[in-house]
């Protein structure tokens, strides 16, 4: 089978099965996984397909798909505002915390008014907010922006993660399932999530209503590795089932 062929049938296979790993292309195809990952990425480029760690999906799809920075601020504003007040409240002067990238934490940023608090975080947008505000120290994780998202990530980023030790970490996420645990739509930025996790002694998640009862495309944790939710409200069943997993909840 001719490349050109090859990768025309990739297209059509892709859009069929809407996602499938490099092993089962391989399989399907009968070629090589480097010659799979080549076809991969010529076709990404070309805006064929979206390229994932260890595989493709379809275009479109909105499980994988990261939600542009200025959609995501507009999305359930209101609620967000709330949620950052309230978590802001969680500082103590003299603390050192992690604040992850997303329209939440930026709502948590905004109101620190906490002196002498150390702020590490991986986010450009962030780190522009709080560059006005007194005695606080920041410091900014290196890595690769996510243009859509102004965060920082890769294998710099985790490593620049590994050298501190946080009081406690603000963390977004894109959707918890009372079964599936807690997901997001990006890989690299699940591993720059954990990183921030290991290395902070309270894990805050920070996260609207609108995404209880949602799976993404990558797994990040068990809801019981969450020591405190704040959110703007709550059903009985999830509820019942942070009770159950020992996460503490925090409403406006």
């Amino acid at each position: 089978m001719l490349q050109a062929e090859r990768q025309e049938k990739i297209i059509q296979y892709i859009n069929d099965v809407k996602s499938a790993t490099t092993d089962q292309m391989v399989e399907q195809f009968n070629v090589s996984h480097a010659t799979i990952r080549r076809d991969i990425d010529l076709l990404a480029k070309n805006g064929s397909l979206i390229k994932v760690h260890g595989g493709a999906v379809a275009l479109g799809s909105s499980s994988v798909q990261e939600i542009p920075f200025e959609k995501k601020v507009s999305m359930n504003a209101d609620a967000k505002r709330l949620i950052g007040k309230k978590a802001a409240e969680l500082i103590q002067p003299n603390d050192v915390i992690i604040l992850d990238s997303g329209s939440t934490t930026l709502e948590v940023a905004k109101n620190i008014t906490q002196p002498n608090v150390t702020i590490l975080t991986n986010d450009i947008k962030i780190s522009l907010e709080l560059a006005a505000k007194p005695n606080i120290h920041i410091i900014v994780a290196g890595g690769t922006m996510d243009p859509y998202v102004y965060a920082l990530t890769g294998n710099m980023t985790e490593d620049f993660l590994k050298r501190f030790h946080a009081t406690k970490v603000f963390l977004g996420c894109d959707a918890i399932d009372k079964d599936f645990g807690i997901s997001d739509r990006s890989y690299d930025e699940v591993q720059i999530k954990l990183a921030m996790m290991n290395s902070s002694d309270q894990v805050i998640a920070v996260t609207d209503s609108s995404k209880f009862g949602k799976k993404v495309f990558c797994y990040l944790c068990e809801l019981r590795e969450i020591d405190l939710i704040v959110t703007d409200q709550i059903d009985t069943v999830y509820e019942s089932c942070f009770h159950e997993a020992g996460t503490e909840i925090l409403l406006p």
